[in-house]
C-alpha cells in the first residue's frame, strides 16, 4: 500500500508524524553548527534542510575502509555496490549518481571518468582525518546545482590548529571465513602552526588494502555458473594544506591532494588543487574559491581491456553573505563558473568498426548565479527562500527554487517544512553520440550502449514535513518526504538478443560484429515517498542509546504499471548502544536491519526476484591506554549472517570477522 502523502494529512496528524531532520549521531550531544544545508553556518536545529551528521567519534569506533559503510547507518541512506562490489550512497530512494559528494565544500565528481555514481568519490580522504560528515537528504540544487538532485554528502576534514598535533593509526580486519579477504588500513596526520596565529600547515595520508575474495566464496548456481566475489581493493592518498591568516579579516588556504584508487584492477588517479579566500568584514562575509580536479582512469571501464581516459574539472565560485536590518534578514548572493573536459580515445571516438573515428575530446561550460534569503518573520520562525539559475552550454537555462520554514513554537520543539525543485544535466559521456561502452555482460558478445545528443535534463520536485522534540536526555522525531523525478536518464532497455533488440524503442542498429546498439533515453519517471524516524536516549551519564528507522517506497512510474526499484530496501533500521564502562574503557553494541529488496524487476513486472531481509550485529571496545594511545577491537557480524551474490549487481555481506585498531597521538 503506498505511503500517504504528508501533504494530505490533517495538521494534527502531520504534527504527530513529523520528526527530526537530522540523525542523532553523536553519543553525548549534537554538533553545534552545520555548513552544508544553507548558504551560511547554522545550528543543526535551525538548518533549513534535513541534515544528519556523522561525527568523528562514530568514525573512530570501527575500521573504515569505505566511508559509505558508515553513511549506511544514516536515516534515508541505503547502499548500492554498482556491480563492482564497492559501496555507493543512495539517498531517499534515488541512485548514487544523484548524490553530490563534497570535500570541504568542493565538488568531487569521478563519474565522467568511471561511468559510475559516487562509489569512487567517497574514498579520497582517510577516515582518521575526517572531522565530521554532513548528509543533506533531499535536493540542494538551489545552492550546489546539478548532481545535488537527491542530496549532498559533505566530508569535512580537520582544521589546522593553534597547537601541533599528530596521529598514526593502524587497523586490521581478519575474516573468520578464509575464503573472504582480510583488510589492513594505515594512516597518519600532522598539523600545527609555522607562525603563531598566522601560518599553519597540515599533512595527512594513508593507504588501505582489502584482499580479493576467493572465487569459491559464492556457490555455483544450478547451471554451473558462479558469480564473481569481491575483487581486491587498494587505495593510497597524500594531502597537504597551508593556512594563512594575515589578520582578522582575511584567511587563505591552499590545498593539494594526490590519490590512487584500485578497485579490482580498475585504477583511478586524482590530483586536486584548491585555493580559497574567506573574508570577515563589518558589512558581512565573503568567500572566493578556485579548484581544479584531474582524474585519470588508467585502465578504463571494460573488464579485460585497457582504455585509459582523463577528466578535468575547473571551478571558480564565490558568495557574499550580508546581514540586513529589514525583517532581520540574512541575504546571500553567489555564483559559479565551471568547465569540464573529458579525453577518452577508446569510448569517445565512435562505435567500433566506424570508418571515420570521432574526436576523442569533449568539453562543456556551465555558469550559475544563486540567491538565498533568510527572513525571521516571527519570533521563533525563520523562512529561507532561494533560487539558483544555471546556464548549461548544452541544455540552456534552468531554475532551482526552494522554500523552507523552521519554527520553534516552544523551547523543546522544532517544526519544519520545505519544498524544492532541482535539475540534473546528463554527463559528458551519455550526452555524446560518439561515446559508447560494451554492456549486457560481455565486452565481445553482449550489447553496446551509446550516448544521445537529444537527452533532456532530469528534474525533481520534493516536499518534506517534520518536527523535532528535544527533551534533554531524550530526543524523538520523524521526517516525511515525497519526491517525484521526471525525465530520468535510463539505459535499462537493452538486450544481447539480436532478434529481440529491434523491438526496443531505443535500439539504433548493429555493430559490424553483430552486437545490438542502444542509446540512453528519457523514458522513466520515479516517485519516492517515505518516512525517517530517529531517536536518542541518555539513560545515564555513561550510557547512550540511539536508533533510527527509514521507510522508502521508490517506484518507476513511467509505464502502465508502477514497478519497484531494485536494491532499495523499504525498511531499514539501525540501533546503537554506547557505554562508558570505565573512564578508560568504552563498549559499543550496534545492529542493522535491512528489509527485503528486489534484485531483479523485469519491465513486464513478472518473475521479479527478491533478496531476503536480514540483520547484522557488531560489538566493539575502546581502551584509552594513555593520552597518547588508544586501542580498539571488536567482532563484526556476531551471528555470522551472510548473503550469497546471485546477480552481478549484488554484493556479499561479509561474515563474522574480528578487527583490531591502534591510534597513537601527540
Amino acid at each position: 500500500m503506498p505511503l500517504i502523502s504528508p501533504f494530505r494529512l490533517s495538521p494534527v496528524a502531520a504534527l504527530v508524524l513529523s520528526g527530526l531532520a537530522g540523525a542523532q549521531t553523536a553519543p553525548n550531544k549534537l554538533p553545534d553548527v552545520v555548513v552544508t544545508g544553507a548558504a551560511i553556518e547554522k545550528r543543526l536545529e535551525d538548518a533549513p534542510a534535513s541534515v544528519s551528521v556523522v561525527t568523528r567519534a562514530d568514525l573512530e569506533r570501527r575500521p573504515v575502509q569505505e566511508l559509505a559503510e558508515v553513511l549506511g547507518t544514516v536515516p534515508g541512506v541505503t547502499l548500492t555496490r554498482n556491480g563492482n562490489g564497492v559501496p555507493g550512497v543512495q539517498i531517499r530512494g534515488l541512485g548514487s549518481a544523484y548524490t553530490l559528494v563534497l570535500v570541504d565544500g568542493r565538488r568531487v565528481n569521478s563519474g565522467s571518468a568511471v561511468f559510475r555514481g559516487n562509489d569512487y568519490d567517497l574514498g579520497w580522504v582517510p577516515a582518521e582525518e575526517v572531522e565530521r560528515i554532513e548528509v543533506v537528504r533531499g535536493p540542494m540544487s538551489s545552492l550546489y546545482g546539478s548532481d545535488a538532485i537527491g542530496g549532498v554528502v559533505n566530508i569535512i576534514t580537520r582544521k589546522v590548529g593553534t597547537r601541533w598535533r599528530g596521529s598514526a593509526r593502524l587497523d586490521a580486519v581478519h575474516q573468520e571465513n578464509r575464503l573472504a579477504g582480510d583488510s589492513q588500513i594505515a594512516s597518519f596526520s600532522v598539523s600545527g602552526p609555522l607562525i603563531a596565529d598566522q601560518l599553519g600547515v597540515k599533512l595527512y595520508g594513508g593507504a588501505d588494502k582489502r584482499e580479493a575474495d576467493d572465487p569459491a566464496l559464492n556457490p555455483a548456481a544450478a547451471n554451473g555458473t558462479r558469480q564473481a566475489a569481491l575483487p581486491g581493493l587498494k587505495n593510497r592518498y597524500l594531502s597537504g594544506q597551508l593556512a594563512w591568516t594575515p589578520n582578522e579579516q582575511h584567511a587563505l588556504t591552499l590545498d593539494l591532494d594526490s590519490s590512487h584508487r584500485d578497485h579490482g584492477g580498475f585504477e583511478l588517479e586524482r590530483e586536486a588543487l584548491s585555493l580559497r579566500h574567506q573574508g570577515r568584514f563589518d558589512f558581512g562575509r565573503s568567500e572566493l574559491r578556485f579548484y581544479r580536479d584531474n582524474t585519470r582512469n588508467l585502465t578504463g571501464t571494460v573488464t579485460g581491456q585497457v582504455n585509459p581516459n582523463k577528466s578535468t574539472v575547473q571551478v571558480l565560485d564565490g558568495k557574499l553573505s550580508l546581514p540586513l536590518d529589514l525583517l532581520d534578514q540574512h541575504l546571500t548572493l553567489g555564483g559559479e563558473l565551471r568547465h569540464e573536459e573529458l579525453w577518452d580515445p577508446a569510448n569517445l571516438a565512435g562505435a567500433p568498426g566506424s570508418a571515420v573515428r570521432a574526436n576523442p575530446n569533449t568539453k562543456v561550460n556551465q555558469k550559475a548565479v544563486f540567491i538565498e534569503d533568510e527572513l525571521k518573520l516571527l519570533p521563533g520562525f525563520t523562512l529561507t527562500v532561494g533560487d539558483r539559475y544555471d546556464r548549461h552550454e548544452n541544455f540552456g537555462g534552468h531554475h532551482s527554487p526552494r522554500a523552507y520554514g523552521v519554527w520553534h513554537p516552544a523551547k523543546a520543539w522544532t517544526l519544519r517544512a520545505g519544498w524544492a525543485r532541482a535539475f540534473r544535466a546528463p554527463t559528458l559521456l551519455i550526452n555524446s553520440p560518439d561515446w559508447g561502452s560494451p554492456s549486457c555482460g560481455s565486452a565481445t558478445v553482449g550489447c553496446y550502449i551509446i550516448g544521445n545528443r537529444d537527452l533532456k535534463p532530469e528534474t525533481s520536485t520534493s516536499k518534506e514535513l517534520g518536527a523535532a522534540f528535544d527533551g534533554g536526555s531524550w530526543q524523538l522525531g520523524l521526517t516525511i518526504f515525497d519526491t517525484e523525478l521526471k525525465n530520468m536518464l535510463d539505459i535499462s532497455n537493452r538486450t544481447a538478443n539480436k532478434k529481440l533488440a529491434p523491438s526496443y524503442d531505443n535500439f539504433v542498429g548493429f555493430l559490424a560484429d553483430g552486437r545490438p546498439m542502444f542509446r540512453y533515453q528519457n523514458i522513466a519517471s520515479v516517485k519516492s515517498r517515505g518516512a525517517e524516524l530517529s531517536s536518542r536516549f541518555t539513560l545515564s551519564p555513561t550510557l547512550n542509546l540511539r536508533a533510527n528507522y527509514s521507510y522508502t517506497d521508490a517506484r518507476n512510474s513511467s509505464g502502465a504499471i508502477e514497478l519497484p526499484l531494485t536494491y532499495r530496501s523499504k525498511h531499514v533500521a539501525n540501533l546503537r548502544a554506547d557505554w562508558q564502562a570505565l573512564p578508560a574503557l568504552g563498549l559499543s553494541l550496534s545492529g542493522r536491519y535491512n528489509g527485503a529488496q528486489y534484485i531483479s524487476v523485469p519491465a513486464n513486472g513478472q518473475n521479479t526476484l527478491q533478496a531476503p531481509a536480514y540483520a547484522v550485529f557488531d560489538a566493539s571496545a575502546a581502551w584509552t591506554v594513555s593520552p597518547m594511545l588508544t586501542v580498539r577491537m571488536g567482532l563484526a557480524n556476531l551471528a555470522d549472517k551472510t548473503l550469497d551474490r546471485e546477480t552481478s549487481n549484488e554484493f556479499n555481506e561479509d561474515g563474522r570477522r574480528i578487527y583490531v585498531s591502534a591510534t597513537a597521538r601527540f
